[in-house]
């Protein structure tokens, strides 16, 4: 049964179980990073020169770029150091989620030292129209790195946002309105993301009594060398589920025997990580699922056949943004898409004298919208549990935004477009 086979198929396969994985462990980690207390002290050392919400915001921003390795590790740390500061400030979650998320993936493809120019880089490598832009894989990146209007779009156009260049709009500014008039800082269908350690306590998670959790000196080591930990075996293995794996282990070594943690409260801070995950995991095989179903009925071979006959020289480049940033906000799959496209739309762009640089910087653009407009990819929803915050409120929050990047890059990839045909 081809619904079963689907299903079959994202339950088991790799690379999502991967990133399964990478969600699930990331939820012990900063468990227990809440738990030691660590970035409350990283808050106590930020308040002595942060004075308003807009130097919170920023900081956030600068977090952001600076974390510039790996998505996952930039909304782990960013979130972690900042959360508790901005709920002080009584900045909405969204607005948090928003900055964190638009400084990920974004960041990471403008800072060529990360998975996804790996990834891009490899699938680029194997075209042969590609030659053209450069002579091995990174050559060919940052060939094309000027043409990745989006992510750059996004990363100035945040910074707006936080300087109040940009106005506050659409779910941004009712997030703001709720806070002024309620004081609430996240929308009432996230109050599950926010719920006290007490369910964890009735359901096993958190075993040690409230006296216990008040005499936890917060101390900035406890957040800093597991930080540290999972920023170097990261950068030195090349793989951030080692380096989420060894930053466990580190705050196993430094949190039980000093006696921050007992081996007990360790382990219950392990359990409720998971818990927390629990639902990003069901929501991953639930998208590739999804994506198995969009494949089955031939959805990316149907979209591709209606735009071919408007593929020009000048056009191909913004339909190449626009069609597979459809495709990849309707699936929640940024790697895969761009893989599948990527030889059909190149051969399109060689044979109707399009430029191949620019087609190249409109692929990677796409997917990266993808990554951030979709409510279920991987890394909205990584970013909204970090934040605390309903993965669904936070997408819709963000859509004006979203838009008027979009907007401003498709025209840039038409008017590109025009003058490199």
């Amino acid at each position: 049964m081809p619904m079963m086979d689907a299903l079959l198929s994202a339950s088991c396969d790799a690379d999502n179980n991967y990133i399964v994985i990478i969600c699930l462990l990331f939820g012990c980690f900063v468990q227990l990073l809440r738990q030691s207390k660590g970035a409350v002290a990283i808050g106590d050392l930020a308040r002595k020169y942060i004075k308003s919400e807009k130097q919170v915001l920023l900081m956030t921003w600068l977090c952001g770029v600076i974390i510039f390795i790996d998505d996952y590790l930039s909304i782990l740390v960013t979130a972690n150091c900042v959360l508790t500061l901005s709920d002080e400030y009584k900045t909405p979650r969204e607005m948090l989620c928003y900055i964190i998320n638009t400084t990920s993936a974004p960041v990471c493809l403008i800072i060529p030292i990360s998975a996804w120019v790996v990834f891009f880089s490899g699938i680029f490598e194997q075209q042969p129209e590609a030659a053209v832009v450069g002579g091995s894989a990174m050559s060919i990146y940052y060939h094309i790195m000027p043409y990745f209007f989006y992510p750059f779009i996004c990363v100035i156009f945040v910074l707006l946002v936080i300087l109040g260049i940009v106005p506050k709009m659409g779910g941004i500014k009712k997030a703001y309105q709720r806070v002024a008039e309620t004081g609430q800082l996240w929308p009432p269908s996230s109050n599950m993301q926010n719920q006290s350690d007490e369910l964890g306590e009735v359901m096993g998670a958190i075993t040690d009594n409230a006296k216990e959790e008040k005499e936890i000196t917060p101390h900035l080591w406890a957040f800093i060398v597991p930080m540290a930990v999972v920023i170097i075996v990261t950068v030195w293995l090349g793989d951030i589920l080692y380096g989420v794996s060894c930053g466990i282990f580190s705050c196993f070594l430094l949190f039980v025997p000093t006696r921050m943690m007992s081996l007990g409260k360790f382990c219950d801070a392990c359990y409720k990580g998971l818990e927390d995950m629990l639902f990003i995991a069901v929501v991953l095989v639930t998208s590739l699922f999804y994506r198995e179903s969009i494949n089955l009925i031939g959805l990316p071979d149907y979209l591709i056949d209606v735009a071919g006959p408007y593929m020009s020289a000048a056009w191909l480049p913004a339909i190449a943004f626009i069609l597979i940033g459809i495709v990849c906000f309707a699936t929640g799959n940024i790697w895969s898409i761009p893989a599948v496209c990527t030889p059909i739309i190149l051969p399109l762009a060689a044979s109707s004298g399009a430029s191949i640089p620019l087609t190249l910087g409109a692929i990677i653009s796409a997917a990266c919208f993808g990554a951030q407009a979709c409510f279920y990819s991987d890394v909205t929803l990584l970013s909204a549990s970090a934040c605390r915050i309903n993965n669904v409120d936070y997408a819709v929050a963000q859509l004006p935004y979203i838009g008027i990047v979009t907007g401003i890059s498709f025209v840039g990839y038409i008017i590109f477009g025009f003058a490199m045909s």
